[in-house]
């Protein structure tokens, strides 16, 4: 192998580890919305001891939206009896959720199994509350959401279903005697 050889050094992957090309991108959505979700907790620490209120007027003047709009005064409203320990709270929840979002993602991105199973855990989990929310209240955005992660969940599903049947085969072939 050369020095220029990228694979030089390592072991080579056996073929039913590949990552496929499925849970890759669901590696990189997952990375990104950990990305965006840890900024966003940065942004809510920031704000902790400044006028959200201020910020939210400037906001509006940029955004030329009017200040007398109904909507725009119940928020301005709201925002100033924010709480600094309500922003505390935001941030780190923010903060958690962003980790373990990035954790599933770069588990997922280099190939732990462990990360599968938690992609089908965290995704399963919310899939009956959107049903009865979606039962509730049917809107286009709702089945739509229910639609996406029934489709995650399905595919991880069967992605690890697949793995674990491959496990088992080969664990049977070792044993079996020659």
């Amino acid at each position: 192998m050369s020095d220029s050889d990228p694979s030089a050094g390592r072991p080579p992957q056996p073929a039913g580890k590949r990552t496929p090309i499925g849970i890759r991108i669901l590696a990189g959505a997952k990375i990104a919305k950990g990305a965006a979700l840890a900024f966003l907790s940065l942004g809510v620490f920031d704000l902790i001891h400044k006028d959200l209120t201020a910020i939210a007027q400037r906001f509006v003047q940029i955004a030329r939206i009017s200040p007398e709009n109904k909507y725009v005064e119940i928020a301005l409203e709201k925002l100033g009896v924010v709480e600094p320990s309500t922003l505390i709270r935001l941030g780190m929840l923010s903060a958690l959720y962003a980790s373990v979002q990035l954790i599933e993602g770069l588990g997922l991105w280099f190939g732990a199994g462990w990360a599968e199973y938690m992609v089908v855990l965290s995704t399963g989990i919310f899939v009956p509350e959107e049903c009865i929310g979606f039962a509730h209240r049917p809107t286009g955005l709702r089945f739509t959401l229910l639609a996406v992660n029934a489709a995650i969940l399905v595919y991880v599903v069967w992605i690890v279903w697949n793995r674990y049947k491959e496990r088992r085969a080969r664990t049977a072939r070792a044993a079996a005697p020659s």
